[in-house]
């Protein structure tokens, strides 16, 4: 656990990223975004849903890797 939050792993394609979080406070790409007991940051996103296809947004995007 880094950061105060756990770690789990998407894959993307190719690529696999680490993302951190949890139901409760949420799912982010950055583990510092979780310090103590709340998500303390614009990128804590909702849901991992919505985590997957954010990142998702950005491979397939310009300048992706897709």
């Amino acid at each position: 656990m880094q950061g105060g939050a756990d770690t789990t792993y998407l894959r993307i394609g190719r690529e696999v990223f680490p993302v951190y979080g949890d139901a409760l406070r949420g799912w982010s790409p950055r583990a510092e975004d979780f310090w103590g007991l709340v998500a303390c940051s614009p990128y804590v996103y909702g849901s991992i849903d919505e985590l997957f296809f954010a990142l998702v947004n950005l491979c397939v995007g310009p300048g992706g890797e897709a």
